[in-house]
């Protein structure tokens, strides 16, 4: 039986926007297409999120990757609040299921620089009853022992656990720790998932 609801933050509970944020600064097609790759859909980012670099060095290595634009990284590093804000499902959600009985926790890849500029985005936090950032552990998922860390710290049995995280890597990991595991798709899933009546 599940008792234990476990989200992933992350375009779940928060929308990670960074293309609408890129293109709010009015840059070229080719300038942003090279700042997206040298920023958001470059590996380091993942360094970011697992707490291993100072801002400064994770910085300097976007730099690396367009070195034309150090200038226009350093403000993308800067303004990184603006590539996230909070659905309007989120804490509505969150009350139905503790209303319901469950007990809720988050599990998301989240650098330390960025929780401290995202902090209205996050207030929903204190709805929850516990969860991991990865820069706390200085692991992503879809490691698996990160999964198995939440689960020692909170006392989750993961077979009454279930886990709703947009990426399906990550929610192949869950499954193969035990947990129950879907791919988030909307509020109202979560609800039917759980049988619980969206009225």
């Amino acid at each position: 039986m599940i008792n234990t609801v476990i989200f992933d933050i992350g375009n779940v509970l928060v929308a990670y926007d960074w293309q609408s944020s890129l293109r709010s600064y009015g840059f070229s097609a080719e300038k942003y297409e090279t700042l997206a790759d040298a920023v958001y859909r470059h590996s380091d980012w993942n360094e970011m999120d697992r707490g291993v670099l100072t801002t400064e060095e994770v910085t300097a290595r976007f730099i690396s990757h367009a070195p034309q634009y150090a200038d226009d990284i350093r403000r993308l590093v800067a303004d990184i609040g603006r590539t996230i804000y909070q659905y309007p499902y989120t804490k509505s959600l969150l009350q139905r299921l503790r209303d319901a009985g469950y007990r809720l926790y988050y599990l998301s890849n989240y650098g330390e620089y960025g929780r401290s500029r995202t902090e209205d985005a996050l207030d929903f936090i204190p709805l929850m009853d516990g969860g991991l950032f990865s820069y706390e552990v200085q692991m992503v998922k879809p490691n698996r022992w990160i999964y198995a860390e939440l689960c020692r710290r909170f006392q989750i049995c993961p077979e009454e656990a279930v886990f709703f995280d947009d990426n399906p890597a990550n929610v192949q990991a869950a499954r193969e720790m035990g947990l129950q595991a879907e791919v988030f798709s909307s509020p109202e899933d979560v609800l039917a998932r759980l049988a619980i009546s969206d009225k």
